[in-house]
């Protein structure tokens, strides 16, 4: 008989900055396994749902966020800002952490991850990536506009992108931001191992993006997993199995 899978109830982080991020942890023993969602995921997904209760099983440390305009923890998306997100992830990591961190990134999350591995290289020892979506913002989602996405963007400052429950306002200041937040344009000085899964039929990232974020990468234990029949969101039980044999094997790299 299954037992039925229940979240607790988040907890709080009050960030430097300002926000108030919801987050939710499963306390264990080694490193900490830091999760990074992708764009408009949350806690409730199903990788988020698969790896907390394998961190249950397992006594894995596992720590998951929703950041600013995410999830429960809420706010105006008009108001989000790659930085911004970028900051959200900082805090956590340095505020909620201690010791080694395993870090997971999921498509946008990926750009997350990578930017963590910049700035906090120390930290972070092992990583890894699911259908990375690094530059997400400045080399995936401008270069995609239509003519007619353009004129919108350029005559009213704000693009609403489709695909989503409601349409997610982007504006011109959003695209302008994320610039300075490019991790692609040169090598990611990193260490540790790196473990890349990327679905071949994925037609959100395409999976040579995920090879672009190999070669920038310094580290020579850097792997990428291609799926033949993997779309971007990587949700199989196969493609599940898959992420939990990833993250087992990046937490015994951590500890040597």
């Amino acid at each position: 008989m299954d037992i039925p899978f229940v979240q607790e109830p988040a907890e709080w982080l009050d960030t430097p900055q300002g926000d108030r991020l919801a987050y939710r942890r499963v306390r264990g023993e080694g490193a900490t396994l830091l999760w990074l969602g992708g764009f408009l995921s949350d806690m409730t997904g199903s990788k988020v749902t698969r790896l907390t209760a394998e961190a249950r099983a397992r006594g894995w440390n596992f720590l998951c966020f929703d950041y600013f305009a995410h999830g429960e923890t809420g706010g105006d998306f008009a108001e989000a800002r790659v930085g911004r997100w970028r900051e959200n992830a900082l805090a956590v990591l340095d505020h909620l952490t201690e010791g080694p961190v395993v870090a997971i990134g999921s498509s946008m999350g990926g750009h997350m991850l990578s930017l963590l591995m910049k700035a906090r290289p120390e930290r972070i020892k092992a990583a890894g990536f699911l259908a990375p979506a690094a530059d997400f913002a400045t080399a995936l989602i401008l270069p995609s506009l239509s003519p007619e996405d353009r004129r919108q963007l350029e005559v009213s400052g704000v693009w609403m992108m489709p695909g989503y429950d409601r349409p997610v306002p982007l504006s011109q200041a959003f695209f302008e931001e994320a610039k300075a937040h490019e991790v692609l344009n040169g090598p990611i000085a990193f260490d540790g191992p790196v473990r890349i899964l990327h679905g071949m039929k994925d037609d959100v990232v395409p999976w040579r993006h995920g090879l672009r974020l190999l070669e920038t990468v310094t580290t020579p234990d850097a792997h990428i997993h291609l799926i033949k029949d993997g779309d971007h969101r990587l949700s199989r039980p196969q493609d599940l199995d898959m992420l939990v044999d990833v993250v087992a094997e990046l937490l015994i790299l951590s500890e040597e």
